[in-house]
C-alpha cells in the first residue's frame, strides 16, 4: 500500500486580539487535531511582542500548507517579505475569516490573492446569516453535518461583504442574508498556488467537527493531493 504522504501545516494567529475570535486558542486546538488525528506535523506562529511580525516566521517556509487567521496587522519589513515570499512560492494556502484584511501595507492582497475585494462601500458587513447554501466539492467531502459549520445560522451573525470576484474563483459555499446572497467560501488557482478561503471562523465554529474536517480536506485539497480512504471500523467476530 502507498505510504501517505506526510504534510508540514503552519498555522498563523494575528487575530487574538479580536474576542470572538481568541485564534492563538483556536489554532493551537486546530493544530492539536492535524497532528493527532490526522498525523500532519504542525507549526503554530503567534504574534511577536513588538506586534510587527511573528516568531518564527521564517518557519513559514517549510511548510507546505499554511493556514493564516490573520486581521489588520502592520508587518516590519522583514516579516512582509518572508509574508510575501510565501504566497509567491506555489504552497497550499488556507485563508481564514479575516484573512481577507490581514495586512495593512498590503491593502490588495485580497483581491491579487484570494480573488476578492472585502468590504468596498465604507462596510464590510452583508447582513446576518439566515442559511448557507453548499456547493459539491471535495472540501465538504466526510463533513459531518455541514450546515454545523456556520454556528452563525442560530446567532444571525454576520457575513462579510466582498466584491470584484475574480473570474478564476469557485464559489463553494454562499450565504444568504435579507440583503441577497454572498459567497462564503470559494477556491482559487492562481498562478500554480492552490487557495480555500471560507469567511466562517468565530471560536464556536471553530471548535465543531465540521469546522475541522473542513480545515483538514482544504489542506488535502490546496496540496493538489488525494486524501487517505478513511479507516474501515472494526469487523465484528462472532462470540
Amino acid at each position: 500500500a502507498e505510504t501517505p504522504r506526510t504534510f508540514r501545516v503552519c498555522l498563523v494567529s494575528g487575530a487574538n486580539e479580536s474576542k470572538p475570535y481568541s485564534t492563538d486558542t483556536s489554532l493551537r486546538a486546530l493544530a492539536d487535531y492535524l497532528q493527532t488525528e490526522h498525523k500532519m506535523i504542525c507549526d503554530v506562529l503567534v504574534v511577536n511582542a513588538a506586534g510587527t511580525g511573528f516568531d518564527g516566521v521564517e518557519r513559514l517556509l517549510d511548510a507546505d500548507a499554511a493556514v493564516f487567521f490573520v486581521r489588520r496587522k502592520k508587518l516590519d519589513e522583514h516579516n512582509l517579505a518572508v509574508i510575501r515570499r510565501f504566497f509567491a512560492s506555489g504552497k497550499g494556502v488556507i485563508a481564514l475569516r479575516s484573512t481577507s484584511h490581514a495586512w495593512l501595507d498590503w491593502p490588495d492582497f485580497d483581491a491579487e490573492v484570494l480573488g476578492a475585494k472585502y468590504g468596498r462601500n465604507g462596510t464590510g458587513n452583508f447582513g446576518d446569516a439566515e442559511r448557507l447554501l453548499f456547493r459539491p466539492h471535495p472540501i465538504w467531502e466526510g463533513v459531518v453535518n455541514p450546515t454545523k459549520i456556520g454556528v452563525a445560522l442560530t446567532t444571525r451573525r454576520d457575513l462579510y461583504r466582498y466584491t470584484d470576484m475574480a473570474p478564476d474563483i469557485t464559489v463553494i459555499l454562499e450565504g444568504e442574508t435579507k440583503n441577497g446572497r454572498m459567497p462564503v467560501a470559494w477556491t482559487r488557482v492562481h498562478s500554480e498556488t492552490r487557495i480555500f478561503h471560507v469567511a466562517l471562523g468565530y471560536a464556536d465554529e471553530m471548535e465543531s467537527p465540521a469546522y475541522r474536517q473542513m480545515v483538514r480536506n482544504a489542506v488535502y485539497w490546496v496540496t493538489n493531493t488525494k486524501p487517505p480512504a478513511p479507516k474501515a471500523p472494526p469487523k465484528k467476530t462472532e462470540d
